[in-house]
């Protein structure tokens, strides 16, 4: 599933949503479990033959690289800390955790551009799962970007999708404070996220 701030065009053309790109890293969502044993594919094998080259990183995360654009790939982390690349074998690729990609993977769309289809999350979810991170992020670029996404698709996103998105999750409170921070932050009322 492709995630991160790719999907900003994606809901331009879907769902009017405007967006200036400005970054080339893209990143995909890949659903793990253990016990799946679901069709081989060497990702990496059909990547390298797309000309991306494989970079690895110091952590053991692999990332392909193809003239300015970076790909790279993140699982959902369950609770805890622990920042240890997974590796999925089926696939051939590695990939990073990462908290709250559950939110993205429940609630996917798929983009149907004729000669080929393209999974990615909702709006509503994109939107949810950004206002949880945001305030995570340790720098204040990456946080203000994902704000000012946050913003743009505030605007558009369906109430009644925003509402079973945020009725999926099991809020502690530390994360319910960190959405009331993120309204804030870009004057979206707690409300519609049926939060008060």
């Amino acid at each position: 599933m492709l995630i991160g701030s790719w999907v900003m065009p994606l809901y331009q053309v879907a769902f009017g949503i405007p967006y200036t790109l400005r970054t080339l890293d893209i990143d995909f969502a890949v659903k793990f479990a253990a016990s799946d044993r679901g069709k081989e594919t060497d990702l990496e094998m059909i990547m390298t033959g797309l000309g991306y080259i494989p970079v690895m990183m110091q952590s053991g995360l692999c990332k392909y690289t193809r003239q300015n654009f970076s790909i790279e790939f993140v699982v959902h982390r369950k609770g805890g800390s622990d920042d240890e690349v997974v590796a999925i074998r089926k696939w051939n690729i590695t990939a990073v955790p990462l908290p709250f990609i559950n939110i993205l993977l429940d609630f996917p769309f798929i983009a149907d551009f004729g000669n080929f289809r393209l999974k990615a999350p909702i709006p509503e979810a994109y939107f949810v799962q950004k206002m949880l991170i945001a305030q995570r992020r340790p720098g204040e670029s990456k946080r203000d970007k994902d704000l000012e996404q946050c913003s743009i698709i505030s605007g558009r996103v369906d109430p009644k999708r925003l509402i079973a998105v945020v009725g999926s999750l099991k809020l502690s409170v530390k994360s319910s404070k960190v959405l009331l921070t993120s309204c804030e932050a870009i004057d979206f009322p707690p409300q519609r996220l049926g939060l008060r």
